[in-house]
């Protein structure tokens, strides 16, 4: 089988280097924030769990968004901290790509069980946030079938242009929104994409071990 998960990078080196910046203002030797020695040529290692969640919460932080409830909500603090993360983008008026992946989730939404909402968290942030208020995303929540811990995001044009930057998934028009879907651990910072478009059962069978066992 054609391996579908990769490292997300950016957003991992991204998290990295803010835990450095964050430590190299609060006084910390780089050595001790990042991995870097100060003996030879700098070399930069993977920080341990507890500093990429830190500087996945600076790094993410400051992310309001409005879900298909109406109620502003933040990227970090509610679906990702602690968590594991289902994230990606989409639009409701989308006929192409977009149900291929809905139906995806819905597979996923299906396995996953009480975990739903529980210690996993799929959130769908739309690309095209003038046509998708809360009450669009309420509708399509309902049509594809969501459970609670399905999440449909939505804001002003600002916020959904900061939350897609800095998450990877900006668009330049919802027609051209990224297939992808990212999968990321909070506890311990391990941040993957894999091919929304890829064969269902694959991309589902991929998401769930990167979950982990959960429960």
């Amino acid at each position: 089988m054609i391996p579908l998960l990769r490292p997300l990078r950016c957003l991992a080196a991204a998290i990295a280097l803010t835990v450095a910046a964050a430590a190299a203002a609060g006084g910390m030797p780089a050595g001790n924030a990042a991995g870097v020695s100060t003996d030879k040529a700098p070399a930069i290692t993977a920080p341990d769990a507890g500093e990429r969640r830190n500087g996945a919460a600076i790094y993410l932080a400051d992310l309001p968004l409005i879900d298909q409830n109406g109620k502003t909500v933040d990227l970090y603090k509610d679906y990702i901290a602690g968590q594991h993360i289902v994230l990606h983008s989409f639009f409701a008026r989308c006929e192409g790509s977009c149900p291929v992946m809905m139906t995806t989730l819905q597979a996923l939404q299906k396995q996953l069980g009480p975990r739903l909402g529980k210690d996993v968290q799929i959130v769908s942030i739309t690309v095209d946030p003038d046509h998708d208020t809360p009450l669009v995303l309420a509708d399509y929540a309902r049509r594809v079938q969501a459970k609670p811990g399905w999440h449909f995001l939505s804001g002003t044009s600002a916020q959904v242009t900061a939350a897609l930057r800095r998450i990877g998934q900006y668009a330049d028009a919802p027609e051209n929104h990224m297939n992808l879907i990212i999968v990321g651990n909070d506890a311990t910072g391990d941040w993957r994409k894999l091919h929304g478009l890829a064969p269902v059962k694959e991309v589902v069978a991929e998401m769930l071990e990167a979950v982990g066992a959960g429960g």
